[in-house]
């Protein structure tokens, strides 16, 4: 490869990763989706020389017709007859007389990956050999909407004068009038196997599997959405990849979501669909997830895998976050790809949501266990810029340096494009085969290793997934091999890590969106707390599922995620209010004397045991104080329990008391429960002066019954006035007159 289409192939490979993005919110948006750039400029040059395979040579311009070209030689030889096939559609809205076509192409080998990607959106009249022309049909292309017209190509390999090298070539079709205006063309390749003993070493080539998608469940009851019972059937998206896997014998390696495994699995016992703001609907036990399951264990079973952390979680948001925590928790829940697949997984690779993470979550993950990194290639400077690196690579990490094994990002846009119409499919495929053999020519005497990772959320033809791993195991220049080998393999060139791009922090989960989802979490920490064991935390992976990484994109996945993250704060309100204080009706509580016992009934109306601390505190306690009380509280499912507690009263009036929820950590459960207590009763210092006031009564009263008593007898003796005083006396103190 020359300079110049080594700057051009690494320059495409770079912003291969970002050619399919749209600018989303920066909440909630993708790294793998990047502002456009104004026409013309390097980077909107550069991103065109990856555009899908669907796309190649299509104009901005509408065009009279409609081209497929839907069959054609995948490998040619000086004994192939080349054969093209495919059809035509009318649109311009009107008949068109005197449509001839023919096969142009260019007899000189493609140099280099940069300029195949150039002649990949080239129009086909820049090829500058042509083959006789013919006619369409008879002549005329009828008007009718809609209607395919075929035709066929048939011309002698030998004719068009391909050299002697192992590569690929240019070819396309061209249609135009008799006049020569042209009318539709395509661009596609040939790979050309020249005569002679084979010259040159196969590249290996390691393919991913994804299994993972969007998040489909809020809680572990309730689906958002019933798409997985149509994405799991034998033709829908994930069903197509195993079944894509199920016909052919060569070997992949399995990415797996446990999250999704764990969506199908919970589709199998039956299951509650409930759209946000809409009414649930009750499915029965899906039969489609079923069979996905078991046809997934039945097809893997020979192939390694490994899991991704619950939900594929978004660790660079996380780790930026200070959530690091949850991403430990998303690691502690990948064993649920073991407990459904059967089988632990073969190994411990991480692969970042958007194919690269910055230097701290990965030293993060490293410390969690992953001990191999799946990285795009496009971080990564070569010391040698003349070929396409081999796969292998390594990175330095807070744990020690860890094994990378970078995939090749042109490829793996190539095959993730949309193959579900036939003429997209073929370009796609011939795509695939013309850059693994200009790979293979680069170097043809050094064995090399290169990966290709699709898309997450990977949605091919069956078909074209099948020829894939096809073509993998039989084309001449290629061999099959497994992602943890290539691990386990001494890179052959130093490749520097250039590190996570600035740019991609704009398109994490966003801090205000992780602060709503933090506190959920905290929530459902305490909830989870008081369910006793063998009780799952099921609001662990329903978190997880928040923090999804696949809810970066445009803004319906923003506004979705949202929806997502507010129904789960409800359906977690209601599980929490479900263990409450029932005496609400209480809530005012008369108290006729100086002290009282008061009788509080709490409920459990979960279908788990809990077990909770009760704390009970007086808002004055100069007024009123709390007395001793079963602080513990043990409920089983359904159940309701009662507690007594002590009160003594220091004066009369209103007192409150809080009655308050806890776990067993003495954290709190939920807000506390206000009493209101009115008492009527006497206070010690008012006993105290009430019965000062009576002794001095009593006392008054009976010194006054003692000297009516003495007067009562002297009375009666004649002695004396009553009660015995001396008789009065005159003012001159003589005695009175009788």
């Amino acid at each position: 490869m020359d300079g110049y289409g080594l700057r051009v192939w690494r320059r495409a490979a770079v912003l291969a990763v970002l050619s399919c993005y749209v600018t989303a919110t920066p909440a909630m948006a993708s790294p793998q989706q990047v502002p456009a750039e104004a026409p013309g400029s390097p980077a909107t040059e550069a991103r065109a020389a990856v555009v899908s395979p669907a796309e190649p040579g299509r104009s901005t311009v509408q065009t009279p017709l409609s081209l497929a070209i839907t069959n054609i030689n995948r490998t040619v030889t000086a004994k192939t007859r080349l054969t093209l096939r495919g059809h035509v559609v009318n649109r311009s809205g009107q008949p068109l007389a005197g449509v001839r076509y023919r096969l142009r192409y260019s007899n000189q080998l493609i140099g280099n990956r940069g300029q195949l990607a150039q002649l990949s959106r080239t129009s086909v009249a820049n090829l500058p050999a042509v083959t006789a022309d013919q006619p369409l049909g008879n002549g005329t292309l009828p008007a009718a909407a809609g209607t395919q017209v075929p035709w066929k190509i048939e011309v002698p390999v030998k004719s068009l004068g391909f050299g002697n090298k192992f590569g690929a070539y240019p070819v396309g079709v061209e249609f135009y009038t008799q006049a020569g205006q042209p009318l539709a063309g395509q661009v596609t390749f040939l790979v050309w196997q020249p005569p002679g003993k084979r010259w040159f070493k196969p590249t290996s080539i390691g393919w991913v599997w994804p299994l993972t998608d969007r998040m489909h469940r809020t809680g572990d009851a309730a689906f958002l959405d019933d798409r997985l019972e149509t994405d799991l059937a034998p033709q829908g998206r994930l069903g197509g990849l195993v079944t894509a896997a199920e016909k052919t014998p060569t070997p992949i390696t399995w990415a797996v979501d446990p999250a999704l495994l764990d969506d199908a699995e919970a589709m199998t016992k039956g299951y509650t669909v409930r759209p946000p703001g809409k009414n649930a609907t009750k499915k029965p036990a899906s039969a489609t997830a079923k069979g996905w399951l078991d046809r997934l264990r039945r097809v893997s079973a020979g192939d390694p895998y490994f899991a991704l952390p619950y939900a594929d979680v978004d660790a660079d948001a996380l780790v930026r976050n200070k959530l690091s925590r949850h991403l430990q928790v998303g690691y502690g829940h990948m064993k649920v790809a073991a407990d459904i697949l059967g089988r632990q997984p073969t190994s411990k690779i991480a692969w970042p949501v958007p194919g690269v993470s910055e230097n701290r979550t990965l030293s993060t993950m490293a410390e969690l266990g992953s001990e191999t990194f799946l990285m795009n290639s496009a971080v990564f400077q070569p010391a040698n810029g003349t070929y396409t690196p081999s796969a292998p690579a390594s990175v330095q990490t807070s744990a020690g340096p860890r094994a990378v094994v970078t995939y090749d990002p042109v490829l793996s846009d190539i095959v993730s494009a949309d193959t579900r119409d036939p003429g997209a499919r073929l370009l796609a495929e011939q795509r695939f085969l013309a850059e693994t053999a200009m790979i293979t020519a680069e170097l043809p005497q050094v064995a090399r290793t290169i990966v290709i990772a699709p898309d997450r959320r990977w949605n091919p033809d069956p078909g074209f997934a099948q020829n894939l791993l096809k073509w993998t195991d039989q084309a001449a220049w290629l061999d099959p091999a497994q992602i943890d080998q290539i691990a386990r393999t001494r890179p052959q060139q130093p490749l520097t890590f250039t590190g996570y791009p600035d740019s991609y922090a704009a398109y994490e989960l966003g801090r205000k969106y992780l602060g709503e989802v933090r506190k959920i979490a905290n929530r459902a920490t305490g909830f989870s707390a008081i369910l006793v064991e063998p009780a799952s935390h099921p609001y662990e992976r329903a978190v997880l599922r928040l923090e999804s990484g696949s809810w970066r994109g445009n803004s319906t996945l923003a506004r979705r995620a949202r929806s997502a993250r507010d129904e789960l704060s409800r359906q977690l309100t209601a599980e929490i209010d479900k263990v409450r204080l029932t005496s609400r009706d209480r809530s005012s509580i008369q108290l006729a004397g100086r002290t009282g016992r008061i009788l509080i009934t709490f409920n459990n109306g979960l279908d788990h045991s809990v077990r909770l601390n009760v704390r009970i505190t007086s808002r004055l306690p100069a007024k009123l104080q709390i007395g001793k009380y079963e602080s513990e509280l043990r409920l089983g499912p359904h159940e309701n329990g009662s507690i007594y507690f002590e009160v003594e009263s220091y004066a009369q009036g209103t007192a409150f008391v809080d009655v308050e929820l806890l776990t067993p950590q003495n954290k709190s459960y939920r807000k506390p429960h206000t009493l209101t207590i009115k008492t009527t009763g006497y206070g010690q210092v008012a006993l105290l002066i009430t019965g000062g006031a009576l002794a001095v009564l009593f006392v008054g009263v009976g010194f006054r019954a003692m000297r009516a008593r003495r007067r009562n007898k002297m009375e009666a003796s004649g002695d004396g006035s009553p009660g015995g005083e001396p008789p009065w006396a005159d003012d001159a103190g003589r005695p009175a007159a009788p």
